[in-house]
């Protein structure tokens, strides 16, 4: 194929891909989606939310039913017991929409991820695109060997084969991100959030304390304490029977334990999302500078290579190495973002909360060391 007709063969590619979450190519009207629309979209029109709003409707059913019994057989233990099934129902229902939030976050992030490697590549595929040209020419006038016009065209279809990967790889993000919003209407989105890097200052110590009153688990180990509190002061009378009062107390007992060993699985949890986040931020400036330097050096080689300085087979390297640079740069930045909505998920701290932070309110605290 013909170097302008492969231009030709990829800017219809382009246009077609240019349908975002649009199938067959059917024109739509192009709707902006910020961060916070897609996860309340996800929340209220997604499978997983659909279904998580089933099963909490299934237990105050039965919990309904439960009270019911309840007054034909009075028991003030059946009572406290079904009170805290009820309670546990509506924890799981919420920490299944915690979850999904932040699949929907990331979700969010990865469209836009493989949009910009769907550029990146695009901009690659110039690059090689000129270089054949330029080698062709340069062959055509005996200027370079047969050997370099094949390592030129090589370098082209190398990058052909990176704008079809991203393609794909975009088209199952789009695809991924429309299940988690409840997009079965495919509507057409434009994503209106960037991504970017936003670094933040981050206090560990009011992390953990912020963590510790807000998991959702944390809240349903004191529900089960306070349960079995309760079961110990309601069996603490002489006429029940002291092998029963016994068990309680065993019960109250084992509840108190998994209640400190879910909060030190929290803070163990907070410790590493932090460390994770930290070493994500440390990575994000390490490959900007990489990047800025292998694009300084296909700078130098492309004048190297004019004057005849360096090979063909050198200055593609470099090209390919600018590419590669660029898109470790764009990972970077994934991993920066989606280490920041996984850390502030494992706080118990939604989305719309994030800005109000005690991370704001306490600006004249030093943040904790790592």
């Amino acid at each position: 194929m013909k170097v302008k007709e492969r231009i030709l063969s990829w800017t219809l590619v382009m246009c077609l891909i240019g349908f975002l979450f649009v199938p067959g190519g059917e024109t739509q009207e192009i709707v902006t989606l910020s961060l916070q629309e897609a996860v309340r979209s996800g929340l209220e029109e997604s499978n997983e939310a659909r279904l998580a709003k089933e099963k909490l409707e299934e237990a105050r059913i039965n919990f309904e039913e439960g009270k019911a019994i309840l007054l034909l057989s009075p028991s003030i233990i059946q009572e406290l017991s079904l009170q805290n099934t009820w309670k546990v129902a509506q924890r799981n229902y919420e920490m299944t929409l915690t979850q999904h939030a932040l699949a929907v976050e990331r979700g969010y992030y990865n469209v836009l991820k493989a949009q910009q490697s769907l550029d990146l590549a695009q901009n690659n595929l110039k690059r090689a695109e000129n270089q054949y040209q330029n080698i062709q020419t340069r062959y055509s006038l005996g200027m370079v060997a047969e050997i370099d016009l094949l390592s030129a065209e090589l370098e082209l279809n190398r990058a052909e084969n990176e704008i079809q990967k991203s393609r794909r790889a975009l088209s199952l993000a789009q695809f991924q991100f429309n299940q988690l919003i409840g997009n079965r209407e495919s509507q057409n989105y434009q994503l209106s959030d960037k991504l970017d890097f936003q670094p933040l200052e981050v206090n560990l110590e009011e992390s953990l304390k912020y963590a510790l009153a807000h998991r959702l688990e944390i809240e349903q180990a004191h529900d089960a304490v306070n349960l079995k509190e309760k079961e110990v002061e309601v069996n603490s009378n002489p006429y029940t029977p002291p092998l029963t009062l016994q068990k309680s107390k065993v019960q109250l007992s084992q509840a108190r334990v998994n209640l400190e060993n879910i909060q030190n699985s929290v803070i163990l949890e907070v410790h590493q999302n932090y460390s994770t986040l930290k070493d994500a931020e440390e990575r994000v400036p390490l490959q900007a500078q990489s990047s800025k330097i292998a694009q300084e050096k296909l700078y130098i080689a492309q004048a190297q290579f004019d004057a005849g300085l360096i090979t063909t087979v050198d200055l593609l390297d470099k090209q390919y190495a600018t590419y590669e640079a660029e898109t470790a740069y764009l990972q970077a930045v994934f991993d920066y973002r989606v280490a920041q909505a996984t850390f502030f998920t494992s706080l118990g701290m939604s989305l719309e909360e994030r800005p109000k932070t005690w991370q704001e309110e306490n600006t004249e605290q030093p943040p904790a060391q790592d």
